[in-house]
């Protein structure tokens, strides 16, 4: 298995999309060997030799759109190295670009859509098969993607393939107190509809919980078999169920274990209350991730968040009452926005109480209802993959330009951290000698050229 090459990224993750691939192929007696080039830097010929020496029956790669750029250098060489061996795609660029990824990528023989736990047993029992959520080049056919009905089902992810201590980046969301930290997955799914985001292309519209035993169990081994510090839940929906995420607050309460908890893919704000909160913060929670997008009410209705800023400001005021710091995300550039929309999105996050923002510029992601419809009215959008990415600003509304949308990504984050509480939280961060060095890079390409705070959506990454 392959996590593609991210040069220049300051996010580094364990992939847990291809944990949970391979605790499920070693459970069918297949070896499997993970190379995590994210976190290595290997590349061109020296990854295609390293690959190379495992022999491998087959290559599964899991990528996001903003890797489809360097998989066009990357393939080719790993193609010719390994001959007939089957070149296989998973993760987000393929669930939501459907049979167009083997356009994008046409070194890949096989694609999967959606969770592929279920198809990749289905596949390796009978490759030329037509399986559900599972295209071949040499038999593409029209399929939907593919989710897992029951996750009690799946075994916990492979961790010894990812030692989370390995892991000294920056995680998503970038705020740690502790490491090392691991990303856990407890829930999969989302019913909400919003305009930017292609989740449920990935993960499903019906929300399915992970039985709360296994999670502990994997919490278990992170804790006790790697040391880890920190817990990321990557879920896009944690809090949707309250009596869920009620007992997993107050499992955690009794266990006491010595580590803190973090959401760091956002919660919906309309999905809290003072009871929640209180019970996230006694089980070891310090700060709530919250995905905001928007100061202006015009484009909150546009992109269908189903939230108002009146709203938005008294769960920002209700988390900090209870004793929690707030993170922000917003997106600027949102279809339809103008320049004093982003303004008035800028401000809001000045005067909101919020302790930390993250500005990343609007993607049009395939699969999405606004991303679907970017592509629709850019057909000649050749070469957008080349520039996906949230410091190019790809994809700025109309009457704005690419230039003037980098300009207010840079001095919005500049606005918002220079000023004195949010510096000292800054400096506080950067003075941690573990991600010092990322963080001064992040911080460089902000001045340079707007955010690389990337955030990943949905999850930090989803089954391949």
């Amino acid at each position: 298995m392959l996590y593609p090459p991210r040069p220049g990224s300051t996010n580094t993750v364990p992939p847990v999309g291809l944990l949970s691939i391979g605790a499920v192929l070693e459970n069918l007696g297949h070896e499997v060997i993970l190379i995590d080039s994210a976190l290595s830097g290997l590349r061109g010929d020296a990854l295609a030799r390293h690959v190379r020496g495992f022999s491998p029956d087959m290559l599964l790669v899991s990528a996001f759109s903003s890797d489809v750029t360097v998989l066009t250098t990357e393939l080719p060489l790993l193609k010719e190295s390994l001959g007939n061996t089957p070149l296989l795609l998973g993760g987000p660029h393929a669930s939501c670009r459907g049979v167009k990824t083997l356009d994008d990528l046409p070194q890949v023989d096989t694609i999967f859509l959606g969770e592929a736990e279920e198809s990749i047993v289905e596949y390796l029992a009978d490759p030329s098969a037509r399986i559900p959520g599972v295209i071949r080049r040499i038999d593409p056919w029209d399929t939907s993607p593919r989710h897992v009905e029951d996750l009690s089902i799946l075994p916990i992810p492979a961790w010894h393939l990812a030692p989370p201590a390995n892991y000294t980046g920056l995680p998503n969301g970038v705020l740690c107190r502790k490491m090392p930290f691991a990303p856990i997955i407890t829930t999969r799914g989302c019913p909400y509809k919003c305009t930017f985001c292609a989740g449920f292309r990935i993960t499903g519209r019906r929300i399915r919980h992970r039985p709360l035993a296994m999670i502990w169990d994997e919490i278990d081994l992170l804790v006790n078999s790697f040391g880890v510090k920190e817990i990321h839940i990557e879920d896009d929906n944690f809090t949707f169920d309250a009596d869920y995420t009620a007992r997993f607050c107050e499992e955690a309460i009794r266990r006491q274990y010595p580590v803190f908890y973090s959401t760091p893919n956002g919660v919906r704000l309309d999905s809290l209350d003072e009871h929640i909160l209180k019970l996230m913060k006694k089980a070891g929670w310090y700060v709530i991730h919250c995905g905001i997008e928007s100061g202006s009410d015009r484009i909150l209705r546009s992109i269908k968040k189903n939230l108002s800023t009146s709203g938005i400001r008294e769960k920002i005021s209700l988390i900090n009452r209870v004793g929690l710091s707030t993170a922000g995300y917003f997106i600027l550039g949102l279809p339809g926005e103008t320049e004093d929309d982003m303004k008035k999105t800028i401000g809001f996050s000045l005067s909101s109480d919020l302790a930390w923002a993250h500005f990343a510029s609007f993607l049009p992601i395939p699969g999405s209802e606004a991303g679907d419809r970017w592509f629709r009215d850019h057909p000649d959008s050749e070469g957008i993959w080349k520039i996906f990415d949230n410091t190019r600003c790809p994809a700025p509304p109309d009457g704005v330009s690419r230039e003037t949308l980098i300009r207010l990504q840079r001095n919005a984050f500049l606005r918002f951290y220079l000023r004195p509480g949010p510096m000292f939280r800054l400096l506080r961060q950067i003075l941690n000698p573990v991600t010092l060095r990322y963080h001064l890079r992040r911080f460089g390409n902000y001045l340079h050229t707007g955010s690389s705070w990337r955030r990943v959506k949905p999850g930090i990454e989803t089954p391949v």
